[in-house]
């Protein structure tokens, strides 16, 4: 199995609401969070397909110009969520 990390950006609220679930299920908040997508998973019933090509995963985007010096460093970008 190969492991992959997840970093998740969120309130201090949420932060702690997330330590608070670990601490009372005497888990890390790292095992608390994977219980918890499994958990929801299998309520929803959502699977992974551990075979899936190679090429069906692939993101196909426009071509970007590469920056150069300075340039790559300033730009602004919206965080959009699809899932809400």
């Amino acid at each position: 199995m190969t492991h992959k990390s997840l970093f998740i950006r969120c309130s201090e609220q949420t932060y702690k609401l997330a330590h608070a679930l670990a601490k009372k299920e005497n888990r890390s908040l790292n095992k608390q969070m994977i219980h918890m997508i499994h958990s929801l998973a299998d309520e929803k019933n959502v699977t992974v397909d551990d075979h899936v090509e190679k090429e069906d995963v692939i993101v196909h985007q426009t071509p970007v110009e590469p920056k150069w010096g300075l340039t790559g460093l300033v730009e602004t970008r919206k965080q959009g969520f699809d899932d809400q």
